[in-house]
């Protein structure tokens, strides 16, 4: 990640020559929207869900970590841990990452602006040995994120661009729990947000749509704006 962050920054610094110049040096067809704003929203992949299938391995290794226990104590003619075999049913159900963004146009090339993200993920519990629904886990991410975008083309119907972005999120969760109980307490922990997008399009001038690629928060997304 932090050998992608640095090859964008050099693509921004690099280009950064061609941003600078004044509206009269750039292509006949550039078309000036300093001065506006953008409001959109968009909808993408389910972050929330990377992120359960990331603590999915923790799970494994937990449970590597029990299934050890319970032969060290076998041999030591201890009495069996009361633990609950909880295994994943498979009918996880995600909300796809939702965005939604306002940006401003500070200069024809230069847009600054906030996005607010939201995803979660709740996956069915149940017993390893008898198949009986347990509980279900739930996880909810939310990020606030500032955010830089540079236009390196603008045309009356187009726009394309990069953008970086940075801020804090949210995940609240009870994932790894141990039994119904554990099942009931969430655990909410806080962590840098980084943002970033490689390739971005809008089409359309006061009402547009767009589509985002490279997108941590979503990867693939779109959705509509409206510009003003």
């Amino acid at each position: 990640m932090k050998k992608l962050y640095a090859l964008l920054f050099l693509a921004v610094s690099a280009t950064f020559p061609l941003f600078s110049q004044s509206g009269s040096d750039h292509h006949p067809k550039w078309v000036d929207y300093t001065g506006t704003h953008e409001v959109d929203v968009s909808v993408g992949f389910p972050t929330a869900r990377i992120m359960v299938s990331i603590m999915e391995m923790g799970r494994g290794f937990m449970w590597l970590n029990n299934l050890a226990g319970d032969i060290l104590d076998d041999i030591e003619g201890n009495p069996p841990a009361n633990r609950v075999n909880a295994a994943s049913s498979g009918d996880i159900c995600a909300v796809p990452n939702l965005r939604a963004e306002y940006g401003y146009n500070i200069l024809s090339w230069l847009n600054l602006g906030l996005a607010v993200n939201y995803s979660s993920c709740s996956n069915p519990m149940q017993d390893m040995d008898t198949g009986m629904y347990l509980w279900t886990e739930n996880s909810h991410m939310t990020s606030v994120t500032v955010k830089v975008r540079f236009y390196w083309l603008n045309r009356k119907w187009v726009r394309m661009y990069s953008s970086l972005g940075a801020g804090v999120g949210v995940f609240n969760t009870n994932m790894m729990s141990y039994d119904l109980e554990d099942s009931q307490s969430y655990v909410t922990s806080a962590f840098f947000a980084p943002d970033v997008c490689l390739v971005g399009l809008t089409v359309g001038r006061k009402v547009y749509g767009r589509i985002e690629w490279g997108s941590i928060f979503g990867g693939l997304t779109a959705g509509i704006g409206c510009r003003f």
